[in-house]
């Protein structure tokens, strides 16, 4: 029975053997030519080019649809303040339309930034406007609480929808 181990495991090793002589390293200099690595450095270079300029298209398409629909509450809920006799009471269904639309609209970007992901400069840009727009959320969640009059009416949410603003420009600008 000894043996017949030592005769299969010298067969195995044997087997072994011959399998890594068929791996062994190809004769030559081991580098390519030059215009060759060239082509393909300038290749792979373009091709991350146009998937950034791809990504940003669809990012910038995707966040400006989102952003389109909750500037729509945004506004109404503006234009009701400026209405004669505007008051708390009367802004509560805007308000939270408002808030409403901002969190689809948040609740959206996480995945349109990760479609911006090929080109930092967008992602960038949406990582801070959706941070702007959480904010605004928060801010006017915040003083539909205080319930303030006058020139506390929004003090939370009146800095916020201006950074906000400031933000959702630069985007703007940044994808045409």
């Amino acid at each position: 029975m000894a043996g017949k181990t030592r005769r299969i495991a010298a067969a195995l090793l044997a087997a072994g053997t011959v399998t890594l002589t068929g791996c062994a390293t190809v004769p030559g200099t081991g580098s390519a030519d030059p215009t060759a690595v060239q082509a393909y450095e300038s290749t792979l270079a373009s091709s991350r080019a146009e998937a950034a300029a791809s990504a940003a298209k669809s990012a910038c398409a995707s966040w400006r649809t989102g952003y389109d629909t909750r500037f729509a509450a945004t506004k109404a809920m503006a234009d009701y303040t400026r209405t004669p006799g505007a008051n708390w009471d009367g802004i509560t269904p805007t308000l939270d339309a408002n808030i409403a639309a901002i969190a689809t609209e948040s609740g959206k970007l996480p995945g349109i930034i990760t479609t911006a992901d090929p080109n930092p400069n967008i992602r960038g840009l949406l990582v801070d406007y959706k941070t702007k727009l959480d904010a605004y959320g928060d801010g006017l969640k915040a003083d539909r609480i205080t319930r303030g009059t006058e020139d506390k009416t929004w003090a939370k949410a009146g800095p916020a929808e201006a950074a906000l603003a400031s933000s959702a420009r630069a985007l703007r600008s940044a994808c045409g």
